[in-house]
């Protein structure tokens, strides 16, 4: 017997701050959910906020949600190197806010991994979710 898929559900919080280049949110706004859906719904309506967050879980189990999607106009600041800015980027962490030169770095060597394993090298891996 065939374990059924879970519902997710996805939920969007909007940022309050209204400084554009502001580092540190700290007041979020609950701007929609959605159920039982791939998640472009919540990623829409993420968009159209200048900073907002996208947040997953299994239908019946809260506790286990996860930003899964981030928004902010001209990018937010990159994570690795903390000088430049780039649009949240789906990784094997997690979505994460990496610039042009952090981003085909990670690329390279998640790429580079997978060939010191034995393994084919996958091509390119890493790409933005959000411009």
């Amino acid at each position: 017997m065939a374990t059924p898929e879970p519902v997710w559900i996805h939920f969007v919080l909007v940022c309050e701050n209204a400084d554009p280049g502001h580092e540190h949110c700290t007041d979020w706004r609950w701007a929609g959910e959605h159920r039982g859906t791939d998640g472009e719904q919540a990623y829409a309506v993420a968009r159209a906020h200048p900073h907002a967050r996208v947040l997953r879980h299994p239908e019946h189990y809260p506790l286990h949600r996860r930003v899964v999607f981030e928004h902010r106009t001209g990018g937010g600041p990159c994570v690795a190197c903390d000088t430049g800015r780039g649009p949240c980027t789906d990784t094997p962490a997690g979505p994460l806010f990496l610039c042009d030169s952090c981003l085909a770095l990670l690329d390279y060597e998640l790429r580079r991994s997978c060939i010191l394993f034995g393994l084919p090298d996958p091509g390119p891996q890493l790409q933005a979710l959000s411009p």
